[in-house]
């Protein structure tokens, strides 16, 4: 269950552990025939997810976590479920409903990676999805708040980002990146603070969307972590922007 806002003593929001999976993985290829249909691989759940608690298991066995059960876990995505949207666009088009496996539906939401998280981890607490090139650095950020004001003790903050092909029909090699961090109230080495949301998503911005990648301010956190922390470092993203500075213990 998740403490009842202010049910915790309110900490600085520390950075526990990080962890970030670089790999080149294979598109799912449209089917060829209605036979195929039932044995087709899914993108976001047989690859991307995986992937994904992979690397989330990696940063909580990193940051010392016992129980896990009691973390919140707040996400960002830009295009890492694209590939199953284009998948299910394709196959429309090209062969009509009949042809899609019905699993489709249940993969191509960004929200049901935050689903697979806690269900595969086995967390109980807030569980939260943010999109959009500001996507990152406002996980961080809004993660970094729960525990400031005593709501949390823990968070898993995780990101994917695996755009897919120009053309959907492509199946092939394409450059898959998985980064997730654990802020925790106490231990840890280094503050994440400062957070200034910067309503960066497309549906409000004035400008075009950059198509960036959120887990970029994952990924420079976790660089940033590795080399000591030795100085402040501000990450930026979609108009939104927080500050990491060095404090806390090894």
């Amino acid at each position: 269950m998740t403490p009842e806002f202010g049910a915790l003593e309110s900490s600085t929001p520390r950075i526990a552990a990080t962890a970030v999976r670089r790999s080149v993985q294979e598109l799912p290829a449209i089917p060829r025939s209605a036979a195929d249909v039932p044995r087709m691989p899914l993108a976001v759940r047989d690859t991307l997810g995986p992937e994904l608690l992979a690397t989330a298991r990696k940063a909580l066995a990193a940051s010392g976590t016992g129980d896990a059960r009691p973390l919140g876990c707040v996400t960002a995505f830009h295009q890492a479920t694209d590939a199953t949207c284009a998948y299910i666009a394709e196959v429309l088009d090209r062969h009509g409903p009949r042809w899609l496996a019905p699993e489709c539906f249940l993969h191509y939401s960004a929200h049901s990676l935050t689903g697979l998280l806690c269900i595969g981890l086995g967390l109980e607490g807030t569980a939260v999805t943010l999109t959009g090139p500001a996507g990152g650095v406002d996980a961080l950020g809004y993660a970094a708040s729960l525990i400031a004001a005593g709501r949390c003790e823990r968070v898993l903050v995780a990101s994917a980002h695996w755009p897919p092909p120009a053309d959907p029909a492509h199946a092939g090699p394409v450059p898959l990146r998985t980064a997730a961090v654990v802020l925790a109230g106490a231990g840890g080495r280094g503050e994440v603070t400062g957070w200034r949301p910067g309503g960066g998503h497309p549906a409000v911005r004035d400008t075009p969307d950059d198509g960036g990648d959120p887990g970029e301010a994952l990924t420079a956190l976790a660089d940033w972590h590795r080399r000591g922390a030795g100085a402040p470092l501000e990450l930026t993203g979609g108009g939104s922007r927080l500050l990491l500075r060095p404090g806390g213990t090894g």
